[in-house]
């Protein structure tokens, strides 16, 4: 790591980080330990949970496989990162005065990351964890002594209701201004937050992407004077090659998607197919964000505000929908099916409500009610009409980026590899010209399989899946054939139109089935 420009820069730096148990937070936290062996603390934000301390929750964070690597060849290197107690919802972060010295006395790099990726949250939850989290981070880096750089995560859908967006803070209207909209949280309920939702909203599809925004304008009013950088990444998805690939351990985004659809159980999403699918790939995100990290220092003196870095992959390197879409049927029905399945995996995409509501009749609930109902004749628990709910509900949040697509700007995200050296390019890519999207997604696929279903991965029980997929394909061919045959019968019998063009069909292949004899013969 000698010759890595971005590895020496965290040597000997103190590292306070939030959102360190979360996706992207602990990939971070794995990247550094792997990355940079000289850095010096870490000092990782963590609340209790589930009846487990911040240190019982660090312990089991350090035994995933996620740090299999670390804690096999460096297991020393994991006491560089010490818990802090405390939570962005609580008075002043709810660091007591002894963890509030720590950090502002010994950290010199701030990563903020902890947010409600929820889509659904309520708009009093959302703005309290994500702007009223924020203030508080901000609150807490001026009183850092030796801070020379702060990382804010962002999401490149914080401007969503643009179809074109720069690497530029767009400023809201007054209605957003963020120290209001906070103090209002003080004296108003949540029937009436909620009521005033939509109108907040306007053209933002949830509260997720308009409290982003919203924090986004904070900064740019009240935190200019600090050495801020701000990355937005658009659908963080599994990895491309660390810590390998196709690794992932959530449901979040597009994985528990891509479960639904390969289990059989979604066959009707609402979307355009020839729209492009901007996933990105987490280790690209991390790499990315600590490079943002190191050359915040170099120009913070340079630039009159912030910059902001967009990590995407659409405008770049496109892959749509449907693309995306024949790759999952194909690896899912052929190479690597899941070892069970609610039927044979398709997937389609209606292009408005109606056609959306009548395929979820014919594709979802018809055999939800055939496989409850059968379920219980034999005992058995009724699970599917609860199951479609859950994943109609998950739907929605996704409908909005099915449906669309946007053109982002890369200028400062070009700029910033330009910065880089060679080794850092290799050590920290996040180059995504250098992504193959056709290698990329069956990894993630398997991956989906591998580490977050954790199935049986044996050559027997994979041939086992493949022959259930052949069954299945030979079920679904004599349902639609036996289907086919009764309407066509029942329309038969009531249509003599239909009648008299079946005799004359029948006619017409007879005498043809006669010419051929003739000539056969002759």
């Amino acid at each position: 790591m000698d010759d890595s420009q971005v590895s020496q820069f965290y040597a000997g730096k103190n590292i306070f980080l939030t959102g360190g148990t979360g996706f992207l937070g602990k990939c971070i936290i794995e990247k550094i330990l792997r990355s940079c062996p000289d850095v010096g603390t870490i000092y990782m934000m963590c609340r209790a949970k589930r009846g487990k301390s911040p240190e019982e929750r660090m312990t089991d964070l350090f035994g995933q496989l996620l740090f299999d690597f670390v804690r096999t060849n460096h297991p020393e290197r994991l006491a560089k990162v010490v818990p802090v107690i405390g939570d962005v919802l609580d008075l002043k972060l709810g660091l007591s005065a002894e963890h509030e010295a720590l950090v502002t006395e010994n950290a010199n790099v701030i990563i903020h990351s902890a947010a409600t990726i929820r889509f659904d949250e309520h708009i009093k939850d959302a703005l309290r964890l994500n702007v009223g989290g924020t203030m508080k981070m901000v609150a807490l880096a001026r009183k850092t002594k030796n801070l020379i750089s702060f990382v804010h995560v962002s999401t490149a859908y914080a401007n969503c209701n643009l179809l074109n967006i720069e690497e530029v803070y767009y400023p809201m209207g007054k209605e957003y201004d963020p120290i209001k909209l906070m103090d209002l949280l003080d004296w108003m309920d949540e029937d009436c937050l909620l009521a005033m939702t939509e109108t907040l909203l306007r053209d933002r599809p949830n509260t997720y992407c308009l409290t982003k925004a919203i924090t986004e304008a904070y900064l740019f009013q009240h935190a200019m004077d600090l050495p801020l950088g701000i990355f937005r990444p658009s659908i963080i998805g599994a990895a491309w090659n660390e810590p390998a690939p196709g690794w992932i351990d959530n449901l979040n985004g597009p994985s528990g998607l891509f479960i639904a659809i390969g289990k059989g159980v979604m066959r009707i999403l609402e979307g355009d197919v020839n729209k492009v699918a901007d996933i990105i790939p987490i280790d690209y995100c991390v790499n990315m964000l600590l490079c943002i990290g190191w050359y915040t220092t170099i120009v913070k003196t340079k630039v009159d505000v912030p910059l902001i870095y967009h990590c995407t992959s659409g405008t770049k390197k496109p892959y749509t929908w449907l693309q995306l879409g024949t790759l999952m049927l194909d690896f899912f029905q052929n190479k690597m099916p899941y070892n069970e399945v609610f039927r044979r995996p398709n997937v389609n995409f209606a292009t408005n409500k109606t056609e959306l509501a009548f395929w979820k009749i014919v594709s979802h609930w018809i055999p939800a009610y055939l496989a409850d109902g059968v379920a219980k004749v034999m005992g058995k628990r009724a699970r599917m009409l609860r199951a479609y709910e859950k994943v109609h509900k998950a739907s929605l949040t996704f409908t909005f980026f099915t449906k669309r697509e946007w053109t982002w700007t890369g200028g400062n995200c070009d700029m910033l590899m330009d910065k880089l050296s060679e080794v850092d390019r290799k050590l920290y890519d996040f180059d995504v010209n250098n992504i193959i999207w056709e290698e990329y997604y069956p990894n993630y696929f398997k991956g989906t399989k591998q580490y977050i279903l954790k199935e049986d991965m044996s050559q027997s029980k994979l041939n086992e899946a493949i022959q259930n997929q052949a069954k299945l394909r030979k079920m679904r061919n004599i349902t639609v054939s036996i289907i086919t045959l009764i309407a066509g019968r029942y329309v038969y019998h009531k249509s003599p139109v239909v009648r008299n063009l079946w005799f004359k069909l029948l006619g017409i292949v007879m005498k043809l089935l006669r010419q051929v004899r003739l000539t056969i013969v002759s």
